[in-house]
C-alpha cells in the first residue's frame, strides 16, 4: 500500500488485503452478504487507487507508479473474480 499520512485511519478492505498479503489465502468472512460488501469496497478502494496512480504517471513516467500500479490491476482482478462468485453463490441460495 502506499505511504499513507498519520491520520489515515485503515479501512476493513485495507486490513483484510494486509492480512491476504501476509497470509497468503483469503479472509474467510462471516457469511456471502459480508464477502460481497467487502468486495465492492475493495474494489472502489483499488478503483481511486489506480485513478491516483494513472493521475502520478501522467506527471511522472518513474517506474515505481507503473510497478505499483501493476500489483493494483491484480488485486483489483482478483477482488472482482470473487465478488462474482460471492454474488452467485448467493444467488443459488436464494
Amino acid at each position: 500500500m502506499p505511504w499513507q499520512p498519520d491520520e489515515y485511519e485503515l479501512t476493513e478492505a485495507d486490513i483484510d488485503m494486509v492480512v491476504e498479503e501476509a497470509t497468503g489465502k483469503p479472509v474467510k468472512l462471516a457469511n456471502l452478504t459480508a464477502g460481497i460488501a467487502s468486495m465492492r469496497q475493495r474494489i472502489a478502494q483499488l478503483e481511486a487507487e489506480k485513478t491516483k496512480l494513472l493521475e502520478l504517471m501522467g506527471e511522472d513516467s518513474d517506474a515505481t507508479p507503473k510497478d505499483h500500479l501493476a500489483g493494483v490491476n491484480k488485486d483489483l482482478a482478483t477482488a472482482r473474480e470473487r465478488l462474482v462468485h460471492y454474488e452467485a453463490h448467493l444467488g443459488r441460495l436464494n
